[in-house]
């Protein structure tokens, strides 16, 4: 008897024959199904290589779904659900306004600041930084659209969202929560926490992704800027990993030298921090953690916003750290990203305490076209002395008028030295003038004979700038203290209505403090001896010219300039005085 008969064999090979089929129509129907379920209509939709604007809530649709197990299939579409956005407040700090469906934060409204305008009726009103159609702190990933697990959860200062991919194999779980500390800057910190789970069978590639920093304009209220460059004032950065600063980008920059290959560049340099700021505000984010553990932001984005309704607007976002292409998540593994994201004043008392050279986005350390470690302590010094005595003075207009004493009260020595030398020059110009037409023929000859006639007559011919060039670097740390300063910032003194702004009067384009300099130059040029008339002709010159220069500065530092100038013709009239005294 044979082992198998005909019969069985064919019904064998029937029976394999039905379950391959099965099989591979039961594998083409789940992937139609995945395909299908990617070209659904997504509630976020971004791309990481860049920190592109958030889709206004409006736009957004909503996906209920219930979810037994997290490989289930997604339940069926349903009509889009708008849900209101969620307020959270820190009493008499901020109101942080949030997108319902968690496409992050639209605007926070700071109880402290109030806007600068004209408008009577605005004086009261609070300044509110973000823009809807660019949130900040929201999440973008590359190449990926996220659909609504569950609804939201509203607790009293914490919004939480889950979402998953049109695969569910990755689920993304999102929190924002106000972090309320003893210190300032807790005030306005917020605390933006991710967790990505894989939910499906297998290891799963994680996109690259994005945290964006919003949008903020280069001045936030009614008036326009009125510094001495727009570009010293808002901007796009990122702490130097290396340096512990900031490396700053204008708005030219972020637009004209935008290439490609800055683009690539930018997205592979790792960040401590990523911020865009106003004149006086900032959106930043910082303090990025993987699993608990520091990591510095894997890249920086950077360029003006897309959006038609946004010109001149700074917008940027740190890549996610850790997160190249080949970053492996592992089946029913979790990885959480945790961020500190602050929204608030751009005050080098609450950024200096954060670290990673956060405060250097003040630009205290600019010295004409270079940044000086040197030039930001010495601004620091002044600052802190100013708040220091507008403390104990209750008036910061009063504070620059006594820092300015003081600092002219330190240099009167050098002053002292520069007027002697000048005046020595000045009665040796008789026999300057007739060496010159004595040796004119030979130059080297007459310049022999110069340097003779100085040593003789104990003239130093530095010795009248020398002092003036020492002076020069506590110009440029006034200049960068005030032109900053958020604590000038609204502050009236005398007619002056705001340190920060220029001081028309009546109404009309008039600025007395930046006449007032002009004016005071000139004084001072007329009683100090010129050896030189060409010398004195340019010094008449200078004084018309710092008119226009200083015209549409801020008033604290006019009157800075004004104070000092006043100070220097008391100082040479008390010179001469000196000398009266000397000579009889």
């Amino acid at each position: 008897m044979k082992k198998y008969d005909l019969v069985s064999i064919i019904g064998a090979a029937v029976c394999i024959i039905a379950m391959v089929a099965t099989l591979i129509y039961t594998y083409k129907q789940q992937k139609a199904i995945a395909i299908e379920q990617q070209n659904q209509p997504a509630i976020v939709s971004s791309e990481a290589t860049e920190t592109l604007p958030a889709q206004p809530a409006a736009e957004q649709v909503a996906v209920e779904s219930e979810i037994q197990h997290a490989t289930a299939p997604i339940a069926q579409l349903k009509e889009a659900v708008q849900r209101p956005a969620v307020t959270f407040d820190v009493p008499g700090y901020m109101r942080v306004t949030l997108d319902g469906n968690g496409a992050g934060i639209q605007s926070v409204e700071l109880e402290k600041y109030k806007i600068q305008t004209k408008n009577p009726e605005k004086k009261n009103d609070n300044v509110v930084m973000g823009q809807k159609a660019m949130p900040f702190m929201s999440l973008g990933a590359q190449g990926m659209k996220l659909y609504e697990a569950e609804e939201p959860e509203v607790s009293e200062k914490k919004l939480t969202t889950h979402r998953i991919n049109g695969t569910q194999t990755l689920r993304f779980d999102e929190s924002w929560e106000l972090v309320e500390g003893e210190d300032e800057a807790s005030k306005y910190t917020i605390k933006y926490t991710v967790k990505i789970t894989n939910c499906g069978y297998s290891d799963e590639i994680l996109p690259p992704m994005t945290l964006s920093c919003g949008a903020l304009p280069d001045f936030l209220s009614d008036e326009g800027n009125t510094s001495f460059s727009k570009y010293l004032s808002g901007c796009a950065a990122y702490g130097r990993t290396i340096k512990n600063d900031a490396k700053t980008l204008t708005l030219r920059d972020l637009t004209k030298k935008m290439d490609e290959r800055r683009k690539a560049e930018y997205l592979k340099t790792p960040a401590n921090w990523v911020g865009v700021s106003s004149k006086y505000f900032l959106f930043a984010i910082r303090e990025s953690k993987i699993d608990g553990q520091n990591a510095p932001f894997a890249g920086f984005t950077a360029r003006e916003p897309v959006d038609a309704n946004l010109p001149g607007y700074f917008a940027a976002g740190g890549v996610l750290p850790k997160q190249p292409l080949e970053m492996m998540l592992a089946r029913g593994q979790s990885q959480e990203i945790t961020v500190l994201g602050y929204a608030g004043p751009k005050s080098y008392q609450i950024l200096e305490p954060m670290g990673q050279g956060i405060s250097s986005i003040l630009n205290m350390d600019l010295f004409f076209f270079w940044h000086c470690n040197w030039m930001g302590w010495l601004c620091k010094v002044l600052l802190k002395a100013l708040n220091a005595i507008a403390e104990w003075s209750s008036s910061y207009g009063l504070a620059i008028i006594l820092i300015t004493l003081i600092v002219k009260i330190v240099f009167m020595p050098l002053v002292w030295r520069s007027t002697r030398s000048m005046k020595k020059m000045s009665a040796l110009q008789p026999q300057l003038k007739a060496l010159r037409e004595k040796y004119k023929e030979d130059p080297q000859r007459m310049y022999y004979e110069q340097q003779k006639l100085f040593k003789e007559n104990n003239v130093s011919q530095t010795g009248g700038c020398l002092p003036m060039l020492v002076q020069i670097p506590v110009f440029f740390a006034m200049f960068n203290t005030f032109r900053g300063a958020i604590e000038i910032r609204n502050t009236p003194f005398l007619w002056v209505a705001d340190l920060s702004m220029p001081d028309p009067i009546f109404g009309l384009p008039i600025h007395p403090l930046a006449i007032m300099t002009g004016l005071t130059m000139l004084v001072q040029q007329r009683l100090q001896p010129m050896p030189d008339p060409n010398q004195a002709k340019m010094m008449t010159i200078m004084s018309l010219v710092f008119v226009v220069f200083f015209y549409n500065m801020p008033a604290g530092l006019t009157l800075y300039m004004t104070v000092n100038q006043l100070t220097s013709i008391i100082q040479m009239l008390c010179f001469k005085k000196l000398e009266k005294k000397a000579a009889a």
